[in-house]
């Protein structure tokens, strides 16, 4: 809540009124009305005697304990990403900075805020990125102070994978090198107890949640495995990684989309023109089922945050394989020009 908001909430849970209030402070009823509608604030000496009057502390006036659920950060942090969409990244990015202001001591969502803009700067053509750089490494930097060691521990993460896109490896080791383990997995020992007291659907959620994470992992290693054969030019070993990762990615539900993207880094590092344009195709195709995991049966008891605008995360897809320059060795065939004309779509 703002200032005007915990005063106004305050002042009605000690069943005062705004005259009451300004007689103890010394000031008009007409001022405490437009400290509680935000049109003015009180006078820093004012605060300590109005938190003594409402019953509180300083630190509750100024929301410097304001916390927030998990549900709400993460809606938060999706609309800065809506408005990325909508009004530009400039806009996202001031979004960004105003909630962080709002919420100074709230270390997760400062995290999440940072993360979210500098995926989106990445994907995104920006003009002076490091304006904007700089603020996000600042954020990523305040984290570090943080008492909670995992928050402290996912900023390192962050920092060290902003280093290595930068080139700057010496400083990504040095954060890598600080992470420090989180300790003993208790989910399932936690699974266990919950299957012992028959709490069945507690205790497969928490074993499909693990199914799922480790099926992305698994996806997700095989692709970095292929890529890496890739660089070295070992084609028919990449090959071998390609095609499991597809047979994985088909077994586990994660949809075309993930299953054929090995294949298809494969088929555009060989510069194989028939086999980029079949690849391509089960890309563009994926696009539109990206998101079918969510109501597979493996992961029935997942509870998967319900996207309220998914055409964006398509939309996002569809422009990171129109706009990939590895592809202009493809895009003159006429069969990939139809598929080019699809994505415009």
């Amino acid at each position: 809540m703002k200032i005007n908001e915990i005063i106004r909430k305050y002042r009605k849970d000690e069943n005062l009124t705004q005259e009451q209030v300004a007689n103890y402070l010394g000031v008009t009823a007409p001022a405490v009305n437009k400290w509680e509608n935000g049109i003015s604030y009180p006078d820093i000496t004012l605060l300590a005697p109005l938190a003594r009057i409402l019953k509180t502390d300083v630190d509750t006036l100024l929301s410097f304990h304001e916390e927030l659920s998990d549900a709400e950060c993460r809606q938060l942090v999706k609309g800065i990403s809506d408005s990325i969409q909508k009004d530009g990244f400039t806009a996202g990015f001031e979004k960004g900075e105003a909630l962080i202001k709002e919420y100074p001591n709230y270390d997760m969502l400062r995290l999440n805020i940072a993360d979210i803009l500098r995926v989106h700067l990445i994907v995104k053509e920006i003009e002076n990125p490091e304006i904007y750089e700089n603020k996000i490494v600042g954020w990523y930097e305040v984290a570090l102070t943080s008492k909670d060691e995992k928050i402290i521990n996912l900023a390192k993460s962050s920092l060290t994978g902003y280093y290595m896109t930068k080139g700057i490896y010496e400083k990504a080791q040095q954060y890598l090198d600080e992470i420090q383990p989180l300790g003993f997995d208790k989910r399932f020992t936690q699974a266990i107890l919950y299957e012992k007291q028959a709490r069945y659907d507690d205790a497969y959620e928490i074993y499909e949640n693990i199914l799922y994470k480790g099926a992305q992992e698994l996806s997700n290693v095989l692709q970095m495995i292929c890529h890496l054969l890739c660089t070295e030019k070992k084609y028919t070993e990449a090959e071998k990684y390609a095609d499991l990762s597809r047979i994985i990615a088909a077994a586990l539900d994660l949809g075309d989309y993930t299953a054929y993207t090995s294949n298809f880094l494969l088929a555009v590092e060989k510069k194989d023109i028939p086999q980029g344009i079949e690849m391509l195709e089960h890309m563009i195709n994926g696009i539109d089922t990206y998101e079918e995991y969510k109501a597979s049966k493996l992961y029935s008891h997942v509870r998967f945050y319900k996207s309220t605008n998914p055409d964006a995360s398509k939309k996002v897809l569809r422009n990171s394989l129109k706009n990939n320059a590895e592809l202009d060795f493809i895009k003159n065939e006429p069969a990939a020009k139809k598929l080019f004309q699809r994505l415009e779509k």
